[in-house]
């Protein structure tokens, strides 16, 4: 699937002048359509916006914002949920927000943990329950699991189910564990065969709704990055902004797209004066921030995403996607979004058996503008 630049997309310096460069050579019956740049001088610095989950907030609230003053965002989606009740996203609004110039990024299948868990307690041969520091494997039977020990023991097992609360969670196991499991450093995560499937359904499906090649940023469902986790996904992704490893402030010389830090701007994570201090170093420094958040939550407001983006634009900060941020400092090219469209006004009957020869000899043409009377030129020169 390849596709035109639609309102609010802003190609990067390097994806523009590709397009450029392709449209200024077809000179037949297509051409490669792009926004045109102006010249500008270069902002004092870039900023991303991210929005986990694909809840019909992300569509309803946030978006319309994004909207009203023209400026990208990413959206972490589980492509599972879409269109599965009112509370989410479909696929039809996921493509209108990926046609508006934001970004895709993958957030699994269906919101899974997929990184380790830690094991709180011994696990005896026969047991059916697993306690846990918490239970995000639980969330759907049927699930294969797999426990270790940090003897580098590996049992396997079937989830059932999950059950408690606070400091006392625990798995709930279809068949009795076969083997103990024990140690200070003891962890459940999702088996290795597993793991892989979720992070190439979860890409595949999205690419399905938006492009080939168009998903290429990864969200860890609750921040759950350990382990075989980390080692997999940049075989399935080519970047993985993640909380809680930073404080969403990003060297431009930036070389691993796989530790790159966002912030989360909910106002009762930062107040007011917060998001200044944040947008003061984006603009001052040689970083590009990540903003991110959770359009369902009570404290992401409607004004609160209208300060956050009037406050970046008053520094001169260009908000932009996280494709278009790497692209811009050379981590990771951007995929192309450009489409070839025919030379022809879709709104206008056109016969073909028209040579033109019935407006009569003497009739004026309409005037053409710069880029025909350039190409007629051209052509005239071959005649």
């Amino acid at each position: 699937m390849t596709r035109i630049f639609g309102h609010g997309v802003r190609p990067t310096r390097r994806s523009f002048l590709r397009a450029a460069g392709v449209g200024a050579g077809a000179v037949g019956g297509s051409a490669l359509f792009s926004r045109p740049s102006t010249a500008r001088e270069e902002p004092s610095g870039y900023l991303v916006f991210t929005y986990d989950d694909g809840t019909i907030e992300d569509y309803e609230k946030t978006f319309r914002v994004h909207q009203e003053y023209d400026a990208p965002a990413c959206l972490a989606a589980s492509p599972g949920r879409l269109g599965s009740s009112e509370d989410w996203l479909d696929s039809d609004q996921l493509e209108e927000m990926y046609d508006a110039g934001w970004e895709v990024m993958s957030h699994t299948i269906e919101h899974r943990a997929i990184g380790e868990i830690r094991i709180t307690e011994d696990v005896q041969a026969g047991d059916t329950e697993v306690a846990v520091a918490a239970h995000r494997h639980g969330r759907f039977p049927g699930d294969p699991i797999v426990l270790l020990d940090d003897d580098g023991n590996a049992v396997e097992a079937v989830v059932a189910g999950r059950g408690g609360s606070g400091d006392d969670q625990y798995l709930e196991l279809e068949e009795p564990i076969d083997a103990s499991i024990s140690g200070a450093d003891c962890y459940v995560r999702y088996t290795d065969e597993f793991t892989p499937e979720i992070l190439s359904e979860s890409k595949a499906r999205l690419e399905a709704i938006v492009g080939e090649g168009q998903v290429t940023g990864f969200v860890y469902p609750y921040e759950r990055h350990d382990g075989l986790a980390s080692e997999i996904v940049p075989e399935y992704y080519e970047a993985t902004p993640r909380a809680f490893t930073g404080n969403g402030l990003n060297p431009i010389s930036v070389s691993d797209p796989f530790t790159i830090s966002r912030e989360y701007y909910e106002e009762d994570r930062m107040d007011e004066d917060g998001l200044a201090r944040f947008l003061d170093r984006v603009a001052n420094e040689p970083d590009f921030g990540i903003l991110a958040s959770h359009s369902s939550y009570d404290t992401l407001t409607e004004e609160r995403i209208a300060t956050a983006i009037e406050m970046a634009r008053e520094r001169d900060i260009e908000i932009v996607t996280l494709q278009e941020a790497l692209d811009t400092f050379g981590v990771v090219e951007a995929p192309d979004r450009s489409i070839e469209v025919a030379d022809t006004d879709v709104d206008e009957e056109v016969d073909p058996d028209d040579d033109g020869s019935a407006r009569g000899e003497d009739e004026e043409e309409e005037p053409k503008g710069l880029f025909d009377r350039v190409v007629a030129f051209i052509r005239s020169l071959f005649d």
